[in-house]
């Protein structure tokens, strides 16, 4: 196996797609002392993941004894939104999250392979060949990613009204209208 790609801290996280509603590839992206680490993932992992890192950071927040973090500046939160185009390493089908009160840093952490149990729930094997990326942030820039990341989510193909399913610029065979 591979060792864990570690980027620790980043000085940027971007969580995004790029091409057009229907195409898109969705990806995380890392960047730490020039290095670009992109992570593909579906597009339902990164609203998953918007979603639940909210909670757990909101519940960070509210255990932190004192606000330590500073906010980010505009042009950082822009930074930590930006997708790039270039060649993704792998897919990631495991995202854990975690964090560090010591130094008060939020890991991201991407598994290229992972296998589940009869509840459904992750199992990770560390026999298993594949690639480990462990990505250290703020909580600021793991904000600044989320909202990005379900921005990103959201500005896909609207749904059809009938079927719900993604409805095409160009058409939309509706299985309703059979």
């Amino acid at each position: 196996m591979p060792d864990p790609i570690e980027f620790n801290p980043v000085d940027s996280i971007s969580a995004g797609a790029l091409g057009i509603p229907g195409q898109r590839r969705f990806m995380i992206q890392a960047r730490s002392n020039g290095a670009l680490l992109s992570v593909l993932l579906e597009k339902q992992q990164v609203a998953l993941l918007a979603a639940e890192a909210n909670e757990f950071l909101d519940r960070i927040d509210a255990e932190a004894e004192a606000k330590t973090e500073p906010r980010l500046d505009p042009v950082n939160d822009a930074l930590c939104g930006q997708v790039v185009e270039s060649e993704p390493l792998f897919r990631a089908s495991l995202i854990g999250i975690g964090y560090d009160p010591q130094r008060h840093l939020v890991l991201l952490e991407l598994r290229e392979h992972a296998e589940a149990d009869d509840d459904g729930q992750p199992i990770i094997d560390p026999d298993l060949e594949g690639f480990v990326a462990r990505l250290y942030a703020s909580r600021a820039q793991v904000r600044a990613m989320l909202r990005h990341g379900a921005a990103s989510v959201e500005q896909g193909r609207p749904p059809c009204p009938l079927c719900t399913f993604p409805m095409d610029p160009h058409g939309h065979a509706c299985p309703r209208w059979n």
